[in-house]
């Protein structure tokens, strides 16, 4: 039996600054794994403001499945309190190709970076 990567996601919650750390490439089911462990944190919240950094820097991509769950999650974070939402990537290629398979993004106050560090200190200001 061959096994089929699905991509790696580790979700952990700094104050109220949600970060994503994704891993590999992503399908169906590695998607609803990301974006179920964030909803259950946002949860957790209880309507207070929050901010997500998400480190696309060792993503590999998504499966087209992969993407609408990404879309339908960031409709459904766009009617949240989420403040802003920093993306660590390689390249911004990464970045366009989610603005493109997720328009909805559009809608959130989104900030590409490098480097993890400054992603962070950049949410921090966002959400004092």
């Amino acid at each position: 039996m061959m096994d089929i990567q699905h991509g790696e996601v580790s979700i952990i919650l700094k104050d109220n600054i949600i970060v994503a750390t994704l891993i590999g490439a992503f399908n169906k089911k590695g998607a609803v794994e990301y974006t179920e462990g964030v909803k259950n944190l946002v949860k957790k919240l209880n309507d207070n403001k929050y901010a997500i950094l998400v480190d696309n820097s060792s993503m590999e991509g998504g499966t087209p499945e992969a993407y609408q769950v990404l879309e339908n999650y960031n409709q459904w974070l766009n009617k949240t309190n989420l403040v802003a939402k920093a993306m660590v990537v390689k390249t911004t290629i990464t970045a366009d190709l989610i603005q493109t398979l997720s328009p909805s993004v559009k809608l959130q106050t989104t900030k590409t970076f490098h480097d993890k560090t400054l992603a962070f200190k950049w949410l921090e200001k966002m959400i004092s």
